[in-house]
């Protein structure tokens, strides 16, 4: 290649590079927006973190801490980024034995997720969760809970 087709060849690059230069960053912005709004529609999972509250009989209180529960969610983008401000939540009435631990089965349809979050929740895991308890005061006849027991052998 001769210096004068080289020097040309740069010059026709250079000038296709910074010629019209605000045109071509406002095609390449609008692009981005274009994919991130598109990207936000496309149906996707996520792993959420999940609070599980269990409601306890009177007089007995939770001693090893509840443990932590993560549930498999599908939704859109834009609906899973709802799931970082709410946390879906898990509210069980568990009752408790004689036992110093009570074992709580988990599953999807347990995980209530916040008003206007459309999504579904595929899987919830831990499946099992053992809560230690310690009973301080006496549990009146009328206030045992009727869910599932399942005390720990």
């Amino acid at each position: 290649m001769t210096p004068t087709a080289r020097n040309a060849a740069k010059r026709s690059l250079h000038s296709a590079v910074t010629e019209r230069l605000p045109l071509k960053l406002a095609a390449i912005f609008f692009a981005i927006v274009l994919w991130l709004v598109v990207s936000a529609e496309e149906p996707t999972q996520e792993i959420v973190n999940v609070r599980f509250t269990p409601a306890l009989d009177s007089g007995v209180v939770i001693t090893g801490g509840v443990p932590s529960v993560r549930a498999l969610v599908l939704g859109s983008g834009r609906e899973l980024l709802k799931l970082y401000n709410a946390q879906p939540v898990i509210v069980r009435r568990v009752r408790t034995g004689a036992g110093d631990s009570v074992r709580v089965e988990l599953g999807p349809a347990d995980v209530d997720l916040p008003a206007g979050v459309n999504a579904v929740v595929r899987d919830v895991r831990p499946r099992v969760v053992t809560l230690r308890v310690q009973r301080v005061a006496p549990i009146p006849a009328g206030d045992t809970a009727t869910d599932i027991q399942h005390p720990v052998p």
